[in-house]
């Protein structure tokens, strides 16, 4: 997969994550709870707050993956794509639990965490497989 895919999605994911974290500083007003409200509003928080370091690591994995090697390219895309399964089960699953109501896919959100660090340690290995400079 070519890197301009990851820096395309890494747009995305930073534009849609700047825009959820105002949503998350302002919003929520329709949590008549205050306590809740607030406990609602530090989950999106750290929602937002992987979702923008993910797209700045996917961003990173899209400028690797114009100069990799196919050894390194293949590692590099699976870092990538790793990244982005763990943000949408991550992140995805926190914002569609709070603003959607929807409880019952709560159990899949340690599998985003699981996709993140699998894709930083996909991404290791492709640093181990890039070539040496002089």
């Amino acid at each position: 997969m070519n890197g301009r895919v990851w820096m395309v999605l890494a747009g995305l994911l930073g534009a849609v994550g700047v825009g959820m974290g105002a949503y998350a500083s302002h919003g929520l007003g329709f949590i008549a709870d205050a306590a809740l409200r607030e406990a609602m509003r530090a989950t999106l928080q750290q929602a937002v707050q992987q979702q923008l370091f993910h797209a700045l690591a996917l961003l990173g994995v899209g400028v690797l993956a114009q100069r990799a090697e196919a050894a390194t390219s293949r590692w590099l895309a699976l870092s990538g794509l790793l990244f982005a399964v763990g943000v949408l089960l991550f992140s995805g699953l926190i914002y569609l639990r709070i603003l959607g109501g929807v409880d019952s896919l709560r159990a899949l959100v340690p599998w985003g965490g699981t996709s993140l660090i699998l894709g930083w340690l996909a991404l290791a290995v492709a640093g181990c497989k890039m070539p040496r400079s002089h």
